[in-house]
């Protein structure tokens, strides 16, 4: 595998089961970072070195540094992780021991933002551009945009408010697709526990693309049009909307239903309240509401939706529930 792009990984803890060993059994990653975990002041009650252990250790070093949330009105914080060029050469076990000389380091400052539940935050970013967090999700910038475009990468929901540089695209990255923009206002929902990502354009135009896709086709979009893309078979569509009221979240800082589908509105009560929500598809695509959510309980909002529909619900555990119909 190229270099660069398990470099890449590294940092976006994206290495597969089967990377990861491969980087752990090299003989020179196995010495350099043998040496590294010794030298640790962490290892000082450590009798031996075993692969998770290693592993953990080159993700503290690299990806998961500070996760501790600062206290205040938002649940966010900011992470700064510096990634020193000859820390990445040991570790993919290069060889290329030149780079440790002092004169040679290079440190990358990067930031990570990390919203918690019932929690909508703003975050600028080094261009101006604004971005507004949806709950539970996890954005990661750059102190500084250099090169050629200014990248992202987005867990979770966001609304980007883009600053217009036609020199320099704006990119979103998410797992399964990149979200291409040059000043333009749009949405997007990317969650890992559900099975359906969107896209929805305010303003502007931007380029779509999968690479996950054999053969990738970008998808464009143009203001008031939403982009669905189907994990579990790959499929993608794309709808008229209204992107005005189906983005309005990102102004009030509050979740605003305005004659939307359950199929909508569960996805973001999930996110929101920090639970698993099961629907049936013909119930959750049947059924509208319209209303807001500010401090109100889950079961709260459940109780004003049996009011006027047949629509109930129950408990599954400590954190889940089930839509039903009586």
């Amino acid at each position: 595998m190229d270099p660069k792009v398990i470099v890449e990984k590294i940092f976006k803890d994206d290495l597969t089961e089967k990377e990861q060993a491969d980087l752990l059994h090299s003989p020179s990653v196995t010495t350099q970072m043998s040496k590294q975990w010794d030298d640790a002041p962490e290892s000082a009650d450590t009798d031996g070195i075993d692969e998770q252990t290693l592993w953990e250790t080159i993700k503290a070093n690299t990806i998961e540094k500070a996760y501790q949330p600062e206290r205040g009105r938002h649940k966010f914080s900011f992470y700064k992780i510096y990634s020193v060029a000859a820390s990445v050469l040991i570790i993919i076990g290069l060889g290329l021991f030149t780079y440790l000389k002092p004169d040679r380091i290079v440190r990358e400052e990067v930031y990570i933002v990390h919203s918690g539940h019932q929690d909508i935050s703003l975050v600028i970013l080094p261009d101006s551009t604004q971005v507004k967090m949806g709950p539970g999700s996890k954005l990661t910038y750059p102190k500084q945009f250099s090169g050629k475009s200014r990248e992202v990468t987005l867990y979770g929901q966001g609304f980007f408010d883009v600053k217009k540089n036609r020199e320099k695209p704006f990119i979103v990255h998410t797992p399964q697709m990149d979200v291409v923009a040059l000043g333009t206002a749009f949405e997007i929902f990317n969650y890992d526990g559900n099975n359906k990502i969107e896209t929805i354009l305010l303003n502007g135009k931007v380029k779509i693309s999968y690479p996950e896709k054999a053969n990738p086709e970008p998808v464009y979009l143009s203001p008031n049009e939403k982009m669905t893309y189907n994990r579990a078979n790959k499929s993608v569509t794309v709808e008229k909307v209204d992107a005005a009221k189906y983005t309005s979240w990102h102004e009030q800082d509050i979740l605003n239903f305005e004659n939307e589908t359950l199929a909508m509105i569960l996805p973001r009560l999930e996110q929101w309240f920090g639970c698993k929500i099961s629907c049936p598809e013909n119930v959750a695509n049947h059924y509208r509401f319209t209303f807001k959510v500010r401090d109100e309980s889950i079961e709260r909002i459940f109780d004003m939706m049996k009011k006027s529909t047949p629509v109930r619900y129950r408990k599954t555990g400590n954190t889940g529930y089930q839509i039903y119909i009586k």
